[in-house]
């Protein structure tokens, strides 16, 4: 049986449906937005041992977590670290007591954004508590001499428009507004939500462990998502400006070269790469 944690959440719930779909055993949990068929399970104040389950669970995948966010994870630096850093390392802990492999959700965020192509064995340098979060679990992972499997990706995102996910949200921006200012300096590889799932599926069939970087798209930046659809769209009312990300202001500073490369899983189990178009024709299609 696979364990998700965090199934209610965007990751989560699509890799529980899409898992249930491709007849796996699969249980989820949900803390804060109740789905019919998933188990309570607050990560802050409650143990694994908690949730009943009927089978022997063989991989709990770790997508929960509070203020999974950049800004959000300075913030509120103390809760954070307490749910994303102490309380999943309990988590891993009891993986390990109990012959159960764990699935860390992680990001390009580990990397300090100096070079950019970055591969599994690269070095690592967190520049902002985002980072340091995922950093400090991985480690962990990669400390302590059992099998595990950790997934660094990007920006995920989706094709519904609802999802609010990087390409469906510049849509809307950009149907609503004249002007849009869209960073051109930080270089990163979205990750289809559904390219995702299929990997890992991949993944445990083929019973790969180990660190695996996942990419959907290649090296782009928002300002080149913005262009595309603003072609693809044909909305030349809006006026796209390039600018700096780390210039708008925001909290924590940004790595800015974060494009991952992932020659390791593409050798192990070929994917496809497609470009911006491709998406926005998928998202035509469902209107």
């Amino acid at each position: 049986m696979i364990l998700i944690l965090g199934a209610s959440g965007y990751i989560g719930n699509n890799l529980y449906n899409k898992f249930t779909e491709e007849g796996f055993d699969v249980a989820g949990t949900y803390s804060k937005n109740k789905i019919s068929g998933l188990v309570y399970f607050d990560i802050r104040n409650m143990n694994l041992d908690e949730i009943k389950l009927d089978k022997k669970i063989h991989y709990i995948i770790i997508a929960s977590g509070i203020n999974i966010n950049i800004d959000n994870s300075k913030r509120d630096w103390k809760n954070s670290y307490y749910v994303n850093v102490t309380k999943t390392k309990i988590i891993i802990d009891y993986c390990f007591e109990n012959n159960i492999i764990p699935i860390y959700i992680s990001s390009d965020g580990v990397f300090d954004g100096l070079k950019g192509g970055y591969k599994e064995i690269d070095k690592k340098n967190p520049v902002n508590c985002y980072g340091l979060i995922k950093n400090e679990v991985e480690d962990y992972l990669l400390n302590s001499g059992n099998k595990f499997i950790i997934l660094r990706m990007g920006r995920v995102f989706g094709t519904d428009l609802k999802d609010g996910t990087i390409i469906t949200h510049m849509i809307k921006q950009l149907k609503v507004k004249k002007k849009l200012l869209c960073a051109d300096n930080e270089i990163f590889t979205p990750l289809y939500i559904k390219d995702l799932c299929q990997a890992l599926i991949k993944i445990i069939r083929n019973k790969y462990e180990g660190v695996f970087h996942l990419i959907s798209i290649e090296a782009t930046s928002r300002y080149k998502i913005a262009r595309a659809v603003q072609k693809y769209f044909n909305l030349r009312d809006v006026e796209i400006v390039p600018c700096n990300i780390n210039s708008l202001g925001l909290l924590e500073k940004r790595p800015l070269l974060i494009n991952l490369d992932d020659s390791k899983f593409m050798s192990l189990l070929k994917t496809e790469h497609h470009d911006v178009k491709h998406y926005l024709e998928v998202i035509s299609k469902k209107k």
